[in-house]
């Protein structure tokens, strides 16, 4: 896999937009799609600090992820493909005027060397600290359980990513892969529950 550090700009760029994308859109089962994008653009920049095993683990964990939480939202609807009419998020100005002073800050941080002692390269620094920053915003702006979901699963991935350079024992790829997991289970298990609360509230003369 020596030969993915000589295209190391593509994962970032993918996360600019996965990321962005996650943020302006509304949450619904098509936000799976980009969010598993989002998870290949981590393991492949994960790939310059982990073993192959690692990556490999890394992203089998994204995957099934997506999965878990496609099948969670499928109890929203009958037909999980066909999303809300209204694409894009509310307040869509403000969320672009923050994305994009994300992204400056992201950046600049990178550039200022602030991992250089763990010997993070510039890439990872970039992506890891966009997605920890576009997660906030997500976490911030969010008010419904899928967006609150995502936004948790990119700030674990963000903070994974820089960690990886630090300390990349399996021990450690294997525990937050766990907590990829119990995130996703219990958001799965939360819609699940509102969503038959709803049913029988509809269901109630």
């Amino acid at each position: 896999m020596a030969w993915l550090n000589n295209y190391l700009f593509l994962p970032v760029v993918i996360l600019f937009i996965t990321g962005s994308a996650l943020a302006l859109m509304r949450p619904q089962p098509r936000s799976m799609l980009i969010l598993a994008v989002q998870y290949i653009a981590v393991s492949w920049l994960a790939s310059t600090s982990l073993p192959a095993a690692g990556v490999a683990a890394k992203l089998v964990t994204g995957l099934l992820v997506c999965v878990i939480l496609y099948l969670g939202i499928r109890q929203i609807g009958d037909d999980p493909l066909q999303g809300d009419d209204q694409l894009l998020s509310a307040n869509l100005p403000f969320r672009i005027i923050a994305l994009l002073l994300v992204t400056v800050a992201s950046v600049s941080i990178a550039r200022s060397n602030l991992f250089a002692q763990f010997d993070v390269r510039m890439e990872a620094s970039v992506g890891a600290l966009f997605l920890v920053a576009s997660s906030l915003l997500n976490l911030g702006l969010g008010t419904d359980l899928l967006r609150i979901g995502i936004g948790l699963l990119t700030l674990v991935s963000g903070a994974e990513l820089i960690y990886g350079f630090i300390e990349p024992a399996l021990a450690l790829i294997a525990l937050l892969a766990m907590v990829h997991l119990g995130i996703v289970l219990v958001f799965s298990y939360i819609i699940s529950i509102q969503t038959r609360y709803s049913m029988s509230e509809n269901r109630d003369p």
